[in-house]
C-alpha cells in the first residue's frame, strides 16, 4: 500500500491509542516554601522527583560557565539557545537590530505519511531464502520493490517565527533601506541576462507594492517549473554608504534563485524555508542601484519574499557582550548606543511557560522601539488592544502537508513611556524598560496525533499571559532561576583552567584549533550538554528530536526527526548518569506512542507479534520501513529504545516504572523478536534479516555493493541486549511463565557475532569487502556501547576485537561526522582509553563545533552535543559492568579535578576527586541501599561517618560493601 493523501481526522481511527497517563503535579524549592503548580497551555511539566542534592551544591562555584562573545550573531549556528522543554529560541544579540527566532515543540507539517506494505512477510521469506542461498541481490531488489515504503519528504519540524526588535531611529543609525516596490517579468521570461541589467527598461512590467511584510498590489507567487525576473531600484547617498551600509536580508525565498545587484551576482539560494543573507558592499554605489532577482520554483507553492532589506553591518562599541549563562539559563546582550547602555535579557521559564524578554537602560526614558513578529510562511499577524500582537496559522510545505495549528501571543509590558500598536508593530516609546511575554499553543494531540486536540488556542495563550503578568519581572526571573537549577546544579565539573579560559567561546574554539590546551572548555561544553537537556526535554514535552528544540526554518535537515537508529538514543546517553532522569521521560513516552503503529506495522508486514519500528518516527508516530534499504530495512528501532526503560530501572531502582512501563514494552519488542528469528539453514541459529548495517554497504558475491544480510551483528546484539534485558526485569517482578522461558531459550540460541580473519569484530555474518571503510556509523559495537554485552571482564577477546574495529575505522577517515565522533568517545572510555577518548572529545570541539557550540553534524545536529557529553561522563565514571568503576578513562590531559553529582546504576550518587593523575577520594551517597562493588586505580578504603566500614576485596584495586539508604560512604585511596 502506497502513502495516500488523508485528514488527520480520518487518518487511522481504528487505532488502539496508548491510555492517557495523568501527569503528576511538579515541585519545586524556593527560599522557605514548596509552590505546587500545573502548567497552563501545553502540560510540559518541571519535573518529578527531585532526589537527593549533590553535595554543597550551594557551595560550588557555576560562574565560569558561560558562553560568551564580543559579537553579535551573524548566523543561526552563533545565536544562543534558550528552553523550557517546550519552548525555545535562538537569541542573536542585535544591537538595533535583534532576531529571536523561535520554537514549540510540537509545531510539525502533517500527513500523508509512509504507510505499511500490507503482505509484505511473503516477500520477505522468498528475500530471505534467496539470501541463504547467496543471491543477495536480487533478495534486495524483492525488499526494495515489495516491502519498502516511499519517501514522503519535506514533512518537517518548523519554526513558530521569529520576534523581530527595532530600536527606534535605526534606520537612520544603521541606513537600513526596505524595498517595497517591484517589478516582476511575465512567468515565462528566461532569465536573460538583459533583464538583470542596470538599465533594462521594466516599465512595462507588472508592478509590486509591499506593505507590513506582505505584497498588497501585485504577487510574488511562481508557478512550479518556472522562473520569474524580479526588479527593485532604489537611491543611496555616500553618507549612507559611509556608515557601512552593505548587508542584504531576505526572507524565504523560493527553491532555486539568484541574485543580481547592479548587473552583477550576489548570491544565490537554494533552500526555500530559510532567510537569506549577502554582503554587498563592494555593489553598491551611490545614486540608483537596480536589484534583480531571479526566482525559480522546483515544486510546490512558492515565489518571491516580500521581505528585502538592506542594512549595514553593526557598529559594536567594545564595551559589546553577548552570553548564555548555564546556571541561570539566561541570554543576556550588553551594548551601548550613543552614550546609552542597554541590556537585553531573554530566557524561557518553565515555571510560568512564557518566553521572556526584558529590555533596560543607564537612562530613564531610552527605550523606543518596534516589535514584529513574523514567519517564512503560513501565518497571520493581528493586533489585540494597545499592547498585544497574535500570531497564527497551520504548519504545511508549501500548503500541503496541512499539520499541526499554531497560535502565539506576545505581549509588551513597560515602566514608563507610551506603547501602542501601528502598522502591525507594537510601537514602545520613551520607556524606562520593557518586558516582551510570549505565549504558545498548538492543536496537537500526543495520545492520538490524528485527532487534534479541541481548544481554544488563543484563549489558552491569553490565559496563560493574564496569570504570568500579576507577577512582576523580578519574580518571573527568580523563579525561572530556581527552578532551572533546581536539575543543572545536581553535577558540577572541574578540570583546571588555563588562561584560554579568559577568552570568549568563539577564540577559544580557534585557540584550541591551533593547537591550545584548555580543560576548561571540555567542563562548559560537558555543562552545555546537560544544559541543552534540561531545556528542551522535560517531563511532559515532546522528546529532543534531531536538532533539540531548536530549528530554523520550514524544512528542517531529515526533517529533525525522531531517527531511532542511533540518534535520539544519543541524546538520552547523559540522561541517568549526569543527574537528569526525568529528563529522560519524553523519551519513553515516545517509545509508548509508537507501540499502537508499531503492532500493526509488526502484524500487517511481518505476520509478527510485538511492535516494530525502524530507522525514523516523527510528531505522528508511524513505524514503517520506508525510503531505501540502505537505511529504511533496519527492524531494531523499537526493540533499542526499550534499553533506555531498563537502563532507568538500573540507575533509580523505581519497581514501579519496571513494572508499569519497562517491562511491558520489553515484552512488546520480544515478541515481535521472538517471530522475526529464523534459524539459519547451516548453523541452526536464530538470526535476523533480511535487515541493514544502518546505513553501511558490503560487496556481495557478484561485485555488487549491497545492504541487506542475514544475521547483521547490530541487529543480534540488540536482540540479545532486548532479551537479557526481558529477563532480568523478569527475575526482579518474579515472573515465570512460558514467555519469559521462550526468550530464555531463544536468546540460547541467538548467533552472536563473530571475529574476523583480521582480528576486526566482524559487522556481517560472513566477512565481506568494504566499500566504506571509514563509515561513520559504528553499529557493530552496540555491544560495547551502550549495550554492556562485552566488557573487559567478561569478554576482553571481544572487546580487543572491537577495538581493532574502531582503529580501521578511524585510519580510513571514520568520525567525520559529530555524532560519530562523540560515539567514538564512548568506545575508548570503555575500553579504558582515556588518552585515546580525550584526543576524540578534542577532535570533536576542533572539527565538529559551531562557534555556540553546537554540534556540527554537518549541518547542525544536536546528538552529538549529548553524545559528548555522555562521552565525557563515561572517562570519569562507569557501572555497566556490575560495578562502580571510578576514573576508568582518565587521560593525561586532566591531571587533577573533581567532579560531584554523577550517577551510577544501583542507585548511587558519585563525587570523585583526583590529583596528578590518580584518585584521592569518592563520595558514595547510597539512594537505595543496595550493595556497592567499587574498582579503583589501586586499593583503597572506605568509611562512613569517620568509622570503617566493613568491605569484601574481590581483588587488589575492587571492594565489596553493604550499603544503608541514603547514607554517605568516603572511598579513600591508599588504604
Amino acid at each position: 500500500m502506497t502513502a495516500t493523501s488523508i485528514s488527520r481526522e480520518a487518518k487511522m481511527k481504528s487505532k488502539q491509542t496508548p491510555k492517557p497517563r495523568t501527569a503528576g503535579l511538579s515541585l519545586r524549592t524556593l527560599a522557605s516554601y514548596l509552590l505546587i503548580f500545573t502548567c497552563l497551555t501545553a502540560g510540559c511539566l518541571t519535573g518529578a522527583a527531585q532526589g537527593p542534592k549533590s553535595g554543597s551544591a550551594a557551595q560550588q562555584d557555576f560562574s565560569a560557565l558561560k558562553l560568551w562573545y564580543n559579537q553579535p550573531a551573524a548566523k543561526w549556528t552563533e545565536a544562543l539557545a534558550v528552553g523550557n522543554g517546550r519552548l525555545g529560541a535562538m537569541v542573536f544579540g542585535g544591537t538595533t537590530l535583534e532576531r529571536i527566532q523561535l520554537n514549540e515543540d510540537t509545531l510539525w507539517a502533517g500527513p500523508p505519511v509512509p504507510e505499511d506494505r500490507v503482505g509484505a512477510y511473503e516477500h520477505i521469506t522468498k528475500a530471505r531464502k534467496l539470501i541463504f542461498e547467496g543471491k543477495y541481490s536480487e533478495a534486495q531488489g524483492i525488499m526494495q520493490r515489495q516491502v519498502m515504503g516511499p519517501r514522503i519528504s519535506p514533512r518537517s519540524y518548523q519554526t513558530l517565527g521569529d520576534i523581530r526588535i527595532s530600536m527606534a531611529g535605526e534606520e537612520k543609525a544603521a541606513g537600513t533601506v526596505a524595498l517595497t516596490k517591484w517589478r516582476r517579468g511575465g512567468e515565462d521570461d528566461p532569465a536573460d541576462s538583459k533583464q538583470l541589467k542596470p538599465d533594462f527598461d521594466d516599465s512595462n512590467w507588472k508592478e509590486l507594492m509591499v506593505r507590513n511584510g506582505k505584497f498588497t498590489k501585485g504577487s510574488g507567487e511562481v508557478a512550479v517549473r518556472k522562473k520569474v525576473v524580479f526588479r527593485s531600484s532604489f537611491e543611496l547617498t555616500a553618507e549612507q554608504l559611509r556608515v557601512g551600509l552593505g548587508t542584504l536580508n531576505f526572507g524565504p525565498i523560493d527553491d532555486s534563485s539568484a541574485i543580481f545587484l547592479n548587473g552583477k551576482l550576489a548570491g544565490q539560494t537554494n533552500n526555500w524555508s530559510k532567510p537569506h543573507s549577502f554582503n554587498v558592499t563592494k555593489q553598491l554605489r551611490p545614486g540608483k542601484n537596480v536589484l534583480a532577482v531571479i526566482v525559480g520554483n522546483v515544486g510546490g507553492a512558492g515565489g518571491m519574499t516580500p521581505s528585502v532589506v538592506l542594512r549595514s553591518a553593526p557598529n559594536v562599541d567594545p564595551s559589546y557582550r553577548r552570553q548564555l549563562d548555564l546556571d541561570t539559563a539566561i541570554a543576556t546582550t550588553a551594548f551601548e548606543i550613543d552614550g546609552t547602555r542597554y541590556k537585553r535579557e531573554v530566557f524561557a521559564s518553565p515555571v510560568d511557560q512564557v518566553l521572556v524578554v526584558r529590555l533596560t537602560a543607564e537612562e530613564p526614558g531610552s527605550i523606543s522601539v518596534e516589535v514584529a513578529l513574523d514567519r517564512p510562511d503560513d501565518f497571520e499577524v493581528k493586533p489585540v488592544g494597545n499592547d498585544i500582537l497574535t500570531m497564527f496559522g497551520q504548519a504545511s510545505q508549501k500548503g500541503e502537508h496541512k499539520g499541526v495549528k499554531y497560535h502565539t501571543t506576545l505581549q509588551a509590558k513597560t515602566e514608563g513611556g507610551v506603547v501602542e500598536v501601528k502598522d502591525g508593530k507594537i510601537a514602545v516609546a520613551e520607556a524606562d524598560a520593557l518586558t516582551l511575554l510570549l505565549a504558545a499553543a498548538t492543536d496537537y494531540n500526543f495520545d492520538n496525533p490524528y485527532e487534534p486536540l479541541d481548544r481554544d488556542l488563543a484563549r489558552s495563550c491569553a490565559k496563560q499571559l493574564a496569570t504570568v503578568s500579576k507577577k512582576d519581572f523580578e519574580r518571573i526571573k527568580a523563579d525561572h532561576i530556581a527552578e532551572h537549577r533546581r536539575l543543572f546544579r545536581r553535577v558540577n565539573l572541574d578540570l583546571g583552567s588555563t588562561r584560554a579560559a579568559e577568552k570568549p567561546t568563539d577564540e577559544r574554539l580557534g585557540a584550541l584549533r591551533s593547537g591550545g590546551d584548555d580543560p576548561a572548555l571540555v567542563a562548559l561544553y560537558f555543562q552545555f550538554g546537560r544544559y541543552l537537556l534540561i531545556s528542551c526535554s522535560r517531563p511532559g514535552c515532546m522528546p529532543s528530536n534531531l536538532q533539540g528544540l531548536w530549528s530554523e526554518g520550514l524544512a528542517a535537515p531529515w526533517n529533525a526527526d525522531y531517527h531511532v537508529n542511533i540518534n535520539i538514543q544519543m541524546n538520552y546517553w547523559p540522561a541517568e548518569v549526569c543527574n537528569l532522569s526525568e529528563c529522560h521521560d519524553p523519551f519513553f513516552k515516545l517509545a509508548e506512542g509508537l507501540v499502537p503503529l508499531g503492532r500493526k506495522t509488526a502484524r500487517d508486514v511481518y505476520n509478527c507479534r510485538g511492535f516494530v519500528a525502524h530507522h525514523t518516527t516523527d510528531a505522528w508516530l508511524h513505524t514503517t520501513p520506508f525510503g531505501s534499504v540502505g537505511y529504511g530495512m533496519w527492524p531494531m528501532g523499537a526493540a533499542w529504545c526499550t534499553q533506555h526503560f531498563m537502563e532507568h530501572y538500573r540507575f533509580t531502582g523505581d519497581k514501579k516504572f519496571l513494572k508499569t512501563r519497562a517491562y511491558p514494552i520489553l515484552k512488546e519488542a520480544s515478541l515481535f523478536l521472538l517471530d522475526w528469528l529464523v534459524e539459519h539453514p547451516r548453523t541452526g541459529k536464530l538470526v535476523s534479516g533480511p535487515s541493514n548495517s544502518p546505513e553501511n554497504k558490503f560487496e556481495a558475491p557478484d561485485r555488487r555493493y549491497i545492504n541487506l544480510s542475514m544475521g547483521p551483528s547490530m541487529d543480534q546484539e540488540i536482540i540479545w541486549d532486548t532479551f537479557t534485558n526481558l529477563i532480568e526485569a523478569a527475575e526482579i517482578l518474579r515472573i515465570k511463565d512460558d514467555f519469559v522461558k521462550q526468550v530464555i531459550a531463544a536468546r540460547e540460541k541467538l548467533a552472536l557475532p563473530k571475529i574476523g580473519s583480521d582480528g576486526r569484530l566482524m559487522e556481517w555474518s560472513e566477512e565481506f569487502a568494504e566499500p566504506s571503510p571509514g563509515h561513520r556509523h559504528m553499529s557493530h559495537l552496540f555491544a560495547v556501547h551502550p549495550g554492556r554485552q562485552y566488557t573487559t571482564r567478561n569478554a576482553p577477546e571481544m572487546l580487543a576485537a572491537a577495538q581493532k574495529s574502531i582503529e580501521f575505522r578511524l585510519s580510513h577517515g571514520g568520525g567525520h561526522t559529530g555524532w560519530s565522533r562523540a560515539w567514538i568517545i564512548n568506545f575508548w572510555a570503555r575500553f579504558l582509553q582515556g588518552d585515546k577518548a580525550q584526543e576524540n572529545v578534542k577532535a570533536l570541539l576542533i572539527k565538529s563545533t559551531h562557534p555556540n557550540l553546537f554540534d556540527n553534524h554537518p549541518p547542525f545536529q544536536i546528538d552529538g552535543n549529548y553524545g559528548g557529553c555522555a562521552g565525557i561522563a563515561e572517562m570519569l565514571l562507569q557501572s555497566h559492568a556490575g560495578e562502580i568503576h571510578l576514573l576508568p578513562a582518565l587521560p593525561k590531559a586532566w591531571p587533577t579535578g573533581k567532579v560531584k553529582g554523577l550517577r551510577a546504576r544501583g542507585g548511587f550518587e558519585v563525587d570523585i576527586a583526583w590529583q596528578d593523575g590518580e584518585l584521592t577520594s569518592a563520595t558514595i551517597r547510597s539512594l537505595l541501599g543496595n550493595p556497592c562493588t567499587v574498582r579503583t586505580q589501586s586499593a583503597a578504603g572506605v568509611t562512613s561517618d569517620g568509622k570503617a566500614v566493613e568491605t569484601t576485596v574481590a581483588d587488589k584495586n575492587t571492594v565489596e560493601f553493604a550499603t544503608k539508604k541514603n547514607r554517605t560512604y568516603l572511598v579513600s585511596a591508599g588504604n
